[in-house]
């Protein structure tokens, strides 16, 4: 496999808030690109956004040390048009770069299976819920506005719609991000 792409910086760094830190599931420790959209998620909180350039890519799993490390040597970079930043995703095999700018990281793809995160994904959410109470984790609420914020939307922030019954996930509208992209949170186990 040989592969060249580039996704907006943004919306790799808003994915990897909500990829998991050393979870034994080891393929949701990084951010994957599948089925045409950029996508993370730590079985509590999902991100995923619909990339143009990457819809007929074959599923690929990023480290999350590789994004963290470029995240940390581009703060500032494009602080004024983030949406205008891209990196370059390089692909050979099962080893890889990204690189934006003068900034480097070289990683190995994690070698697993992204599950069938499509199949979460509320179908619509209700006009107005009438269910019993759901209770969502506050910090995962307040990372979804970190996003918000990582994605213009820093007046408007976000807006959260709990689902039918049967799923309780509440689907997270970002209001005027750079990107159209989505989350999805999980409710609180009782």
């Amino acid at each position: 496999m040989n592969l060249n792409f580039e996704v907006p910086l943004i919306l790799l760094k808003s994915a990897l808030v909500c990829a998991a830190k050393n979870d034994i599931r080891f393929y949701l420790n990084g951010v994957a690109i599948d089925q045409g959209h950029i996508v993370a998620t730590d079985g509590h909180r999902m991100f995923y956004a619909p990339l143009e350039s990457v819809k007929e890519l074959p599923q690929i799993i990023i480290p999350r040390e590789a994004i963290e490390f470029i995240a940390k040597k581009t703060t500032g970079i494009g602080k004024k048009d983030p949406e205008k930043v891209n990196i370059k995703i390089h692909i050979n095999g099962n080893k890889g770069t990204l690189n934006v700018l003068d900034c480097t990281e070289s990683f190995t793809l994690i070698d697993g299976k992204f599950p069938e995160w499509k199949r979460i994904i509320p179908k619509s959410a209700m006009q107005k819920y009438e269910g019993q109470t759901l209770m969502f984790n506050w910090q995962y609420m307040a990372d979804f506005q970190k996003i918000a914020k990582l994605l213009g939307c820093k007046h408007s922030g976000v807006e959260l719609s709990p689902s039918s019954i049967n799923t309780q996930a509440a689907i997270i509208d970002f209001l005027h991000p750079y990107f159209p992209c989505n989350g999805v949170l999980m409710p609180m186990r009782r």
